[in-house]
């Protein structure tokens, strides 16, 4: 059979699998995808931060749970993480570019992570993030400041898909990858056809037209550095590309150095 004919039959099971498969499917995609990190153990006094502890979102309105840490300089950074961790976790690079920068942070956990409630799903990992932006919005917490919306790896494409629909003033992708396809068909071959339309980034990113910065570690053993680059390359200008030379995927800020810094200082800066 053709490689034509390979293709049109792997399409034909896909459909026939979803649809005899669909509830498991989706417990299988979302158990691959998530792997949410334990309940929190670091806070922000712990890093010198000021807070405001939050809940919102979900069903009662206090299913998610985030931090506020208000800054002296007009832009506020709205964090979308990854797969695994709490925003614990961030909070050493949060207090890096508050130093550096004088920025504020609004962060907060998904569904499933970290004193969040609930389970994570590909839906409510979209329905949290759009929360999170509705409650920086309803507090008023980024009024009058730049509106800077910053994923890492997975959050990535909540950035570009909640970007579309609630415009950041500018946004920062670290160690993006170009489509879930794209990872499925790195780290699981056979069955990276029950993603092919979950979080396509490279096809969103075409509706994404806020000036973009993205960073990737050319050591990224999760992410293909050329990832970075390739979703680079269909992205909207205005954009930015840095390279952190040896970095991996969750040490960016400091395996960038001065550098890193300098290249967000450019871009916060920059028209």
């Amino acid at each position: 059979m053709s490689r034509k004919g390979l293709g049109t039959l792997g399409g034909v099971l896909g459909v026939a699998l979803l649809s005899l498969f669909g509830a498991p499917l989706e417990w299988l995609k979302n158990r691959l995808l998530f792997h949410p990190g334990s309940k929190l153990t670091i806070w922000p006094d712990e890093y010198g931060f000021q807070y405001e502890e939050v809940w919102f979102g979900g069903p009662d309105g206090r299913t998610l749970h985030g931090w506020y840490l208000p800054g002296s300089e007009p832009a506020l950074l709205v964090w979308f993480h990854g797969n695994a961790g709490t925003i614990g976790h961030r909070l050493e690079h949060a207090r890096l570019l508050s130093d550096q920068f004088g920025v504020g942070h609004f962060m907060f956990d998904y569904r499933g992570y970290g004193n969040s409630r609930g389970k994570p799903t590909l839906a409510h990992f979209l329905t949290d993030s759009r929360a999170a932006v509705a409650l920086v919005k309803d507090r008023g917490w980024a009024d009058g400041k730049q509106l800077v919306y910053v994923g890492e790896s997975l959050g990535c494409a909540a950035v570009v898909e909640i970007g579309i629909e609630q415009p950041p003033d500018r946004a920062i992708l670290l160690a993006p990858f170009y489509s879930l396809r794209a990872m499925g068909d790195l780290v699981l071959p056979p069955l990276a056809f029950v993603v092919e339309h979950e979080l396509n980034t490279a096809r969103a990113i075409s509706d994404f037209h806020s000036p973009l910065l993205i960073i990737h570690g050319t050591d990224d053993q999760i992410i293909p550095y050329q990832q970075g680059r390739d979703l680079f390359a269909v992205a909207n200008p205005p954009k930015r590309f840095h390279t952190v030379t040896d970095g991996g995927h969750v040490n960016l800020h400091l395996a960038g150095g001065s550098a890193y810094l300098h290249a967000i200082g450019e871009f916060l800066a920059g028209p």
